[in-house]
C-alpha cells in the first residue's frame, strides 16, 4: 500500500479554507479544472465558475464586476461618512444642545450599537432573497435618515439621538454585504486586494467625512452637512439601481473535492505525521470537463437583470438567522471580530477626540482645521491598503507556491506583525508629541502611522475569516459587525472622560497595548489555525444544512 501511494499525486487533507490554488506540477487529475496561467504553473479558479449558466457572476466581464463592486464601495463609503462626520461640529452641537461633549459622543454610540444589531436583521434577508434588494432598501432608508438628522440637528438632543440610532439601523449592512459581494463575484486569489479596497472605502469615509463636513459646518451649518450627505446617497441609489445587478448565485458549480482514503490517513498517522499535513493518495475530483458540457441556460438581458429577484430555497430563514450566533463559538471568527473591532476602534477614538484635543490651546483649531486633521489618517489608510491588499496577496501566493500549490488562510497572517508595529509606533508618536505640546505636525503624523496599522488589521481580519469559511461569508460578516460595534460602542461611553482624567498619552498607549496583545495571538492561529479549522469541520456546529452549500 505504501509503495503504491508513494507514486501518486500529492494532495491535502480536507479542511475548510484549504484550497488547491496553484497547479505547479500539472497533475492530470486537475487538468480539467478552469484556471489562469501563473508563471510555469496554473492558478486554479476557486470557486469554479458554472459550466452551464452564463449568468453566474463569476463569469461576468471585468467591467461589469468592477461596476458592481464600485457601487458597493460607494455605498459603504457613504455609510462610513455618516458616522464621524460630526467630528468638526462637536463643539457647536454641544453648545446648541447645552450638553457636555461626551453626550454628543454618546449619539455616535447610538449609531454604532444599532448598526451592529441591525445587521442581524438585514443580512438574513440578503442571504435568503439576494443582495440587490438589501442594497437598494438600505441605501434609500439611509438617505431618509440623513434628511431626518438635518432637521433634528436644529431641534432637540433626544430627537437627534433617536435619528442617529435609526441611521445606524438603516446603514447596518455596509460592513457585511460588501465583503459578501466580493466573494460572490471574485475568485479566491483576487479577493485580498478587493477586501483591502473595501476597507479603504470604510476608513476613507471615516476620514474624508469629517474633513469635508468640517468646512460645510463652518461655512453653512450641521444641517447642511447632513443634507449634502443625503444627496450623495441619492446619487449612489440611482447608480446602484441601473448598474448593480444581483450577485447571489444559487445554481450548480463544479466542486473541487479531494477524497483521502481512510487507509492513507492511518499510514500517515503511523509515520508520525499529523493529519493536517500533506498526504499521498488517490485524487477524486467532482467535476466535469469543459468540453463535455456547454452553457445551457439563456443569458439574461439587461432589463431582466434590473428586476431579477433571487430566492435561496436551500435553507430556511430561521437557519440563516441563527448562524451568526453559532459562529460566535468559532475561534477563527471570534479572533477576526476582536482584531477588526480593535482596529476600527481607532476611527471612533479619533473622531470623538479631535475637537477635544485641537480646539483648546495651544492649537486653537477651527472646525475646518479640525477636519484637515483627517488627511493624515487617510494617507495612512492608503498605505495600509497596499500592505494588507496587494502585498499580502503576493506574500500569500509565495507561501502557496512553496506549499506545492495549496493555499491556507493562515498564509496572510504574518503581515499582522507589520500592523502591530505601525499601531504601536503611531500611538507612541501621537501620545508623546501631544503630551509635550509639540508642533501640531507631531500628533497628526502619528495618527497617520496609526491608521496604516489599523487599516492592515481590519483588512487581514476580514480576509482570514472569509478564507476560512467562505461558504458562510454573509453570516461571518454579521458576527464580526456585531462584535465590532460592541467594542466601538464602549469607547464612545468612556473615551472623552478618560482623556480628560488621564491624558492622551496614557489613553493611546493603553489602547495600543491592548491592540498589540490581540495581534500577538496571531501566532496561535498561524501555528494551529488549520487544526482549529479541522476541529470545527468535525464538530459541524452548523448542522447538515451547511454541508449542502
Amino acid at each position: 500500500m505504501s509503495d503504491e501511494i508513494k507514486h501518486q499525486p500529492t494532495q491535502y487533507t480536507a479542511a475548510p479554507g484549504t484550497e488547491l490554488l496553484i497547479d505547479q506540477e500539472h497533475f492530470s487529475s486537475v487538468h480539467d479544472y478552469q484556471h489562469v496561467a501563473h508563471g510555469d504553473g496554473r492558478i486554479i479558479l476557486v470557486p469554479q465558475p458554472s459550466l452551464k449558466d452564463p449568468n453566474d457572476p463569476l463569469l461576468w466581464s471585468c467591467l461589469k464586476k468592477w461596476l458592481t463592486f464600485g457601487n458597493g464601495l460607494f455605498y459603504a463609503f457613504n455609510g462610513a461618512v455618516t458616522g464621524p462626520m460630526m467630528a468638526g461640529g462637536m463643539v457647536q452641537l454641544a453648545t446648541f444642545f447645552r450638553r457636555p461633549l461626551s453626550d454628543i459622543t454618546y449619539s455616535n454610540g447610538a449609531t454604532l450599537i444599532c448598526q451592529g444589531f441591525g445587521t442581524l436583521l438585514w443580512m438574513p434577508l440578503a442571504v435568503k432573497f439576494g443582495r440587490r434588494p438589501v442594497y437598494l432598501a438600505s441605501n434609500a432608508l439611509m438617505g431618509i435618515a440623513c434628511v431626518w438628522l438635518a432637521i433634528a440637528a436644529e431641534k432637540t438632543y433626544p430627537q437627534f439621538v433617536v435619528a442617529r440610532a435609526f441611521l445606524g439601523l438603516f446603514e447596518a449592512p455596509i460592513e457585511a454585504i460588501v465583503p459578501s459581494t466580493v466573494t460572490d463575484i471574485f475568485y479566491l486569489h483576487e479577493r485580498g486586494e478587493k477586501i483591502a479596497l473595501y476597507g479603504l472605502s470604510v476608513l476613507g469615509g471615516n476620514e474624508l467625512g469629517p474633513l469635508a463636513s468640517a468646512y460645510i459646518i463652518q461655512s453653512l451649518s450641521m444641517r447642511w452637512a447632513f443634507f449634502i450627505t443625503a444627496m450623495s446617497i441619492g446619487v449612489s441609489l440611482i447608480m446602484m439601481f441601473f448598474f448593480m445587478p444581483e450577485t447571489m448565485f444559487t445554481g450548480p458549480r463544479p466542486k473541487i473535492v479531494s477524497v483521502i482514503a481512510e487507509e492513507t490517513n492511518k499510514i500517515n498517522e503511523s509515520e508520525g505525521k499529523p493529519s493536517c499535513e500533506h498526504v499521498d493518495g488517490d485524487t477524486s475530483m467532482n467535476t466535469v470537463p469543459r468540453e463535455l458540457e456547454s452553457l445551457t441556460t439563456k443569458k439574461r438581458s439587461y432589463r431582466n437583470e434590473l428586476f431579477q429577484v433571487g430566492i435561496n430555497h436551500d435553507i430556511s430563514f430561521w437557519q440563516i438567522f441563527k448562524r451568526p450566533f453559532i459562529l460566535m463559538a468559532y475561534p477563527t471568527v471570534v479572533w477576526s471580530s476582536i482584531v477588526y473591532g480593535m482596529s476600527l476602534s481607532w476611527n471612533v477614538i479619533l473622531g470623538s477626540l479631535v475637537a477635544q484635543l485641537f480646539a483648546p490651546p495651544p492649537y486653537f483649531f477651527a472646525s475646518g482645521a479640525q477636519g484637515l486633521v483627517f488627511i493624515s489618517p487617510l494617507l495612512g489608510s492608503l498605505v495600509g491598503t497596499y500592505l494588507a491588499g496587494p502585498l499580502a496577496d503576493q506574500i500569500a501566493t509565495w507561501f502557496t507556491a512553496r506549499n506545492l500549490g495549496f493555499r491556507e488562510p493562515e498564509m496572510r497572517l504574518p503581515t499582522c506583525i507589520v500592523a502591530a508595529f505601525l499601531t504601536f509606533v503611531g500611538a507612541l508618536i501621537s501620545g508623546l508629541t501631544y503630551h509635550y505640546q509639540t508642533h501640531w505636525v507631531g500628533p497628526i503624523v502619528g495618527f497617520g502611522v496609526l491608521s496604516a496599522g489599523a487599516q492592515m488589521g481590519a483588512t487581514l481580519a476580514i480576509s482570514y475569516s472569509l478564507d476560512c469559511h467562505k461558504e458562510l461569508s454573509a453570516e461571518i460578516m454579521v458576527t464580526i459587525s456585531c462584535l465590532k460595534s460592541g467594542v466601538a460602542w464602549i469607547w464612545t461611553w468612556c473615551i472623552n472622560d478618560w482623556v480628560s482624567s488621564s491624558g492622551l498619552l496614557t489613553v493611546l498607549m493603553s489602547v495600543a497595548a491592548i491592540n498589540v496583545a490581540v495581534y500577538m495571538t496571531t501566532f496561535i492561529f498561524h501555528l494551529y489555525g488549520k487544526k482549529i479549522r479541522i476541529w470545527l469541520h468535525k464538530k459541524n456546529f452548523m448542522g447538515e444544512e451547511s454541508e449542502r452549500e
